[in-house]
């Protein structure tokens, strides 16, 4: 090894090494620095270049949900739903009763901290709806003032705390709902061990617990129904396997949802995942083959109407049937309009890398979606944020949809940003500030884009 060593160190020391100038060496590592930030931007603007790999834009997302809300079907030997080809704003829950009752919601849970107590606490908030939140352990809060009823409905967080309350205050209860005509809202709420027809005390009802279902609908004939739309199917599982479903042996029982045992599709001819065949029997929403999560006592057996969950809120579907609930037990005097107003924004419309921009046939698209949106929306407009300076900066193709954009103009509505799409806090000086938004004005003038926002130039203040 130490022979080895020698020879090597007696070679390197007559191997002839040329001295590199410090200039020359800071020239060529310039040279590799440049050569590289060249290739990362070329790489950068076109990532699929040289891999053989073709870049293409894939087609625009379709919903996988098709609502025939606003389609008649009536299969023959089938009786029509009432609520069929009717149009929403017929949907109303107020009756012409004489109601002696408040706008306010009593809120019965087990605990303050409980997570279904906070989260109906939670959407009776985003809603502005009034509430009074109690234990349901406690003595019930006074229910009347003078002739008239506090609360338009009343909501339990668990059936258990309902049907296992004091003797007492469960007549009282129930007094005061058929009294003042006032409907409860009740959950039952998941438990540890798994239940198999167990009968709701005192009640002609049935529960099994402890389930994961599947292939979520509403039922069409049921008059709960407002803001939330039947005719079609949520497919797939729903989230969590600690769902009740209710079996009823009354004919005060109606379902509002249904859904089906996970991994079991049954021989039901009814069964219809896709909703290509229009409304089911009334008979399919109450038969052995489907599995009730939310049901509507209408009051027939002991003339108090409630509504019970079989779940909580993790399922989005359970949010909007809990508001229609509370609309429907209070007669509509509790409940969030229908009207809503919406615009949405298309910003940077010009702004784009070469390569993801619009192209002709995408404004075309957004023309065809706009007169299809106004089918349900009254005068409904994208509207489109613009920088005038990045007008015409894509590939051939792309400014031709920048073109297309122009030549359709009046179809949208329109918003000016800054010209050079920069942040306004970042000038130094409000003259430059506006030199910038004049900018994109003269492009708005010249374009002939009709902006309420761009309107002709008056004097500069002074600054």
């Amino acid at each position: 090894m130490r022979l080895g060593g020698n020879l090597i160190s007696l070679w390197m020391r007559h191997l002839p090494v040329k001295k590199c100038h410090p200039t020359k060496l800071i020239s060529g590592l310039l040279c590799v620095c440049l050569c590289a930030m060249v290739y990362l931007g070329y790489k950068a603007s076109y990532p699929y270049a040289g891999t053989g790999v073709i870049q293409t834009r894939t087609e625009p997302p379709v919903p996988s949900i098709r609502c025939h809300v606003n389609k008649t079907y009536v299969p023959r030997g089938r009786a029509k739903s009432p609520r069929m080809g009717v149009p929403r704003s017929a949907v109303d829950h107020k009756t012409d009763d004489r109601l002696r009752i408040d706008n306010q919601i009593l809120v019965l849970v087990e605990t303050q901290y409980s997570q279904l107590g906070q989260d109906i606490v939670a959407v009776l908030e985003a809603n502005k709806m009034k509430f009074k939140m109690e234990a349901a352990s406690k003595t019930l809060p006074y229910l009347t003032y003078m002739d008239k009823g506090r609360y338009g409905v009343i909501i339990f967080e668990n059936l258990e705390a309902y049907v296992n309350m004091d003797m007492w205050n469960r007549q009282l209860l129930d007094k005061y709902c058929r009294e003042y005509k006032v409907g409860m809202i009740i959950f039952s709420k998941s438990r540890e061990d798994s239940l198999l027809s167990a009968k709701v005390q005192g009640f002609p009802l049935y529960i099994n617990s402890q389930l994961q279902l599947r292939d979520f609908e509403m039922n069409p004939y049921s008059q709960v129904l407002r803001v939330t739309r039947a005719g079609e199917v949520w497919s797939g599982t729903l989230p969590g396997d600690d769902w009740t479903v209710f079996i009823a042996n009354h004919s005060t029982y109606e379902s509002v949802a249904v859904a089906r045992l996970n991994g079991h599709q049954g021989n039901d001819p009814d069964h219809d995942p896709d909703g290509d065949h229009g409304p089911k029997s009334k008979d399919y929403y109450m038969n052995s083959a489907t599995q009730t999560t939310v049901i509507h006592d209408m009051g027939k057996f002991d003339g108090v109407k409630r509504i019970l969950f079989g779940n909580g809120f993790k399922f989005w579907l359970n949010r909007l049937l809990f508001l229609d609930s509370i609309s429907f037990l209070s007669h509509g005097k509790v409940s969030i309009p229908l009207e809503r107003y919406i615009l949405v924004d298309v910003d940077d419309i010009f702004v784009g890398k070469p390569g993801i921009r619009m192209k002709a046939h995408d404004v075309n698209a957004m023309v065809s979606a706009q007169r299809s949106w106004r089918q349900y929306v009254d005068n409904f407009h994208f509207n489109l944020g613009f920088s005038g300076r990045y007008f015409h900066h894509g590939h051939p193709d792309e400014d031709e949809g920048d073109t297309q954009l122009l030549d359709k103009k009046d179809e949208f509505w329109w918003f000016p940003h800054m010209f050079s799409h920069s942040q306004p806090h970042m000038f130094e000086n409000v003259t430059t500030l506006q030199d910038e938004m004049i900018l994109n004005q003269q492009f708005s003038e010249v374009s002939h884009i009709k902006s309420r926002l761009c309107r002709p130039r008056q004097g500069r203040p002074d600054r």
